[in-house]
């Protein structure tokens, strides 16, 4: 009985990619990988510094154990809280809607 199954050698099929075709896959891999750390990370920063500035409002609003900034200390937090937001909505839109 003949087995109509591809023998091993058949299976294994030998692919041939031009050098420069291999280089150019391999740095676009990299590329997005590193990518993928920097925005990884930049999410996680932007949102550590947000849930930061969102409770020093919430000690600032309810007076929690005594604590007390100057109008001027919370105006520059609520700035960089709006520019945090900003930052990230730019990355995000930069990167998903790049041409």
């Amino acid at each position: 009985m003949a087995s109509s199954s591809p023998s091993h050698a058949e299976r294994i099929a030998t692919v041939t990619v031009s050098t420069k075709d291999w280089v150019t896959r391999a740095t676009t891999e990299h590329t997005i990988e590193i990518q993928k750390k920097i925005v990884a990370f930049l999410i996680r920063a932007y949102g550590s510094l947000l849930l930061a500035s969102v409770a020093i409002f919430l000690f600032q609003g309810f007076a929690l154990w005594g604590f007390k900034l100057s109008e001027t200390v919370l105006k520059f937090i609520g700035t960089a809280t709006i520019g945090e937001i900003g930052g990230l909505l730019a990355l995000t839109f930069r990167t998903v809607f790049k041409k």
